[in-house]
């Protein structure tokens, strides 16, 4: 058997299977398409039917027998379409054709109760949860956009995952193809969608919109109030929905090319005194951490969320990942831990490789070769052979051969703990 990759980064030779592979458990697959925060649920493609498998029962829910939509965009590196669990880990959803037209399902995971949500009439493109968890946002073709008759996607659609690693360095897009989809949502109360042409975003159970002079507005319960205004021409950097906690990017000056920071929460507005590179795009609303890289601008830095203030780090800082009060450093060649509580800093043991591999799995950082504890702050094992993977138990998955010009990376594969 052989294996090798092309000069447009295209596998030769045998064709490869793909397993998901569990103690005790190898089950052959078309692919996987997705898990549980915790990991205990997985989306499985088995010779072309969608199975929801349990890691903890080791049984499988056949999906397309209970209608899913499967279909896959033939965008590359994009989200599943029509499959999206929850931030909590309990809910699964999923699309179902109809007589009378498409239906959101929301499965419970814990007993596979499902209950069916109507989105009103037109296809669906996505659908997912919001990260506030009060609605489902859809991407959905309610107007011939295109005037051709009838609904077109956007981009094509796969039958079937890509095969492993098929075509990096590709990239498949399509612009201005098909119909313009709507974003609407549907409350997972099971009151009557929501058709917000001003939406940027849903914020918990209140909308952040953008009107038509530019104005950035909070809706809840019918009532607006202004967030910035159209002057500020902002955008959004940060958005925080348990804290009901904005950070807004206004522009400067033509020709800058930055934009100044404000904060802006139910209780105060105040300039953060920091700027960073201008966007077009709205940042998505985050999962409420305490502390917030400020990235790009002239200097790094951190938000602390609960004390409203920035915290200013060393120039040419990059922040690799936080947890509550603690933010993981990485300064020149060198990890640190700064503490937001006490604003100090501790420097770990070690030095990191000058392009290293970051793998993050709670609690647990991989910044090769040094493997960090967030949860203790510590450098608990070092490693000198590339991982491909990092479990949240902090083991890592190594093989037996590593990649060279001449191979790939095969097996056997091993998860192992790193020592010091």
């Amino acid at each position: 058997m052989s294996a090798s990759v092309g000069p447009r980064g295209e596998l030769r030779g045998d064709d490869f299977a793909r397993y998901l592979i569990a103690p005790g458990e190898e089950l052959a697959t078309d692919g996987v398409l997705g898990a549980d925060p915790s990991g205990r649920f997985v989306l499985v493609m088995q010779r072309g039917t969608l199975l929801l498998w349990d890691g903890k029962s080791r049984e499988s829910v056949d999906l397309s027998a209970l209608g899913a939509d499967t279909r896959l965009s033939a965008e590359s590196l994009a989200s599943l379409r029509t499959l999206s669990f929850d931030a909590t880990g309990e809910h699964l959803l999923y699309v179902r054709a109809g007589d009378s037209g498409a239906r959101v399902v929301i499965r419970r995971l814990s007993d596979g109760s499902e209950r069916a949500l109507d989105p009103g009439p037109g296809p669906i493109w996505r659908a997912r949860f919001d990260r506030g968890g009060a609605f489902v946002v859809l991407e959905m073709l309610t107007e011939d956009s295109n005037k051709n008759g009838k609904p077109d996607f956007p981009a094509p659609l796969l039958t079937a995952p890509r095969p492993c690693a098929a075509g990096p360095g590709r990239f498949h897009t399509w612009s201005d193809r098909g119909d313009r989809p709507e974003t609407v949502l549907v409350p997972i109360s099971g009151a009557a969608a929501i058709h917000e042409p001003d939406l940027i975003m849903p914020v918990a159970d209140a909308l952040l919109l953008r009107d038509s002079t530019g104005a950035l507005l909070l809706e809840r319960g019918g009532k607006k109030r202004v967030l910035e205004p159209a002057a500020c021409k902002g955008r959004v950097v940060h958005a925080d929905a348990a804290r009901e906690l904005f950070i807004i990017g206004c522009s400067q000056k033509k020709g800058t090319g930055r934009v100044s920071l404000e904060l802006a929460t139910t209780a105060a507005h105040k300039s953060l005194a920091i700027e960073l590179v201008s966007s077009e795009l709205d940042r998505e609303l985050s999962d409420s951490p305490r502390l917030v890289p400020l990235y790009p601008g002239a200097d790094s830095a951190l938000f602390d969320a609960d004390k409203r203030e920035v915290l200013p780090l060393q120039t040419g800082d990059s922040v690799v990942t936080t947890r509550a009060a603690h933010a993981l450093v990485r300064r020149a060649n060198g990890l640190l831990v700064y503490d937001a509580d006490t604003r100090t800093e501790q420097a770990l043991p070690g030095t990191v490789d000058k392009y290293p591999q970051i793998l993050l799995a709670t609690p647990f950082a991989l910044v090769s070769p040094l493997l960090v504890n967030m949860a203790t702050g510590t450098v608990v094992g070092q490693s000198k052979q590339r991982a491909l993977a990092l479990s949240n138990s902090g083991q890592l998955l190594l093989s037996d051969v590593e990649p060279d010009s001449s191979g790939l990376t095969h097996g056997p594969l091993h998860w192992v703990t790193p020592g010091l």
